[in-house]
């Protein structure tokens, strides 16, 4: 397929930092587009790793099925994302997890020897595969950090401040771009107490009615997050909600 029909979140992403324009798109256009609907697996748990997969349109759930038939949310993958890299650098010979499209789904798809190959033939490529494999594996212990020494009402309000900050939200009032049931199943906790989560929430200024969300006091909520939190210094998001909140108190003097 012609790499300039792809987003530009799939052409600019930075996996390719580095690769000349041709070269990027000679290695785009090995790729083939499979389309999926709500509900369909992309692979099981279990199967062979045989393909990596880059999401062009909609929503990916990575989940493995407890015992009970419930299904515990690993992640979330929204376009420009990748999924399998992990799995196909280390021999993984079989699925970890497994994946299905949260909506209507467009993925391209490589082969693992295309992975491979071209990490062995760009040095850039390589770096950057490193680079996300690398964050993967800290976001993991982040949250694993999350999990011991965060409520479920910081986690959730953590999760929240995520999502503003990944779609580009504006922080006072947006909507969930995710189901109740999705999140709390991303966060490992029960929808209860999701809910009772978002009511102790309101102490803090952030209120969720329906899908929608409004914050009355951002930086009410970042202290209430972020202080209990090893990683803050280093956090891209933690940053990112620093200077909204410094540039809402500068319009606020302005007027």
């Amino acid at each position: 397929m012609s790499p300039m029909l792809l987003p530009n979140s799939v052409r600019d992403m930075s996996l390719f930092f580095g690769l000349t324009e041709k070269d990027r798109d000679d290695l785009l256009v090995e790729g083939s587009l499979r389309h999926y609907m709500r509900g369909q697996i992309l692979f099981r748990h279990g199967e062979a790793v045989a393909q990596f997969y880059i999401v062009v349109v909609g929503l990916v759930q990575l989940y493995r099925e407890n015992v009970d038939g419930s299904e515990k949310t690993i992640d979330l993958f929204r376009v420009g994302q990748t999924l399998c890299e992990s799995e196909i650098m280390d021999a993984c010979r079989h699925h970890r997890a497994s994946a299905k499209a949260i909506d209507e789904v467009t993925v391209l798809v490589f082969s693992a020897a295309w992975l491979k190959n071209t990490a062995k033939k760009h040095i850039a490529f390589a770096l950057n595969l490193l680079s996300l494999i690398s964050k993967q594996a800290h976001l993991a212990e982040v949250e694993a950090e999350h999990q011991a020494t965060l409520s479920a009402a910081q986690m959730v309000a953590c999760f929240l401040q995520r999502i503003c900050v990944l779609y580009d939200f504006d922080h006072r009032s947006f909507d969930l771009p995710y189901s109740k049931t999705l999140i709390a199943s991303r966060l490992g906790i029960e929808l209860e107490t999701f809910s009772r989560a978002l009511v102790k929430l309101k102490a803090q200024g952030v209120s969720v009615e329906g899908s929608h969300v409004r914050v009355s006091d951002l930086k009410r909520i970042t202290q209430y997050v972020c202080s209990f939190c090893s990683v803050v210094n280093a956090c891209s998001t933690h940053q990112e909600l620093v200077n909204m909140s410094e540039d809402t108190a500068s319009i606020k003097k302005v007027r």
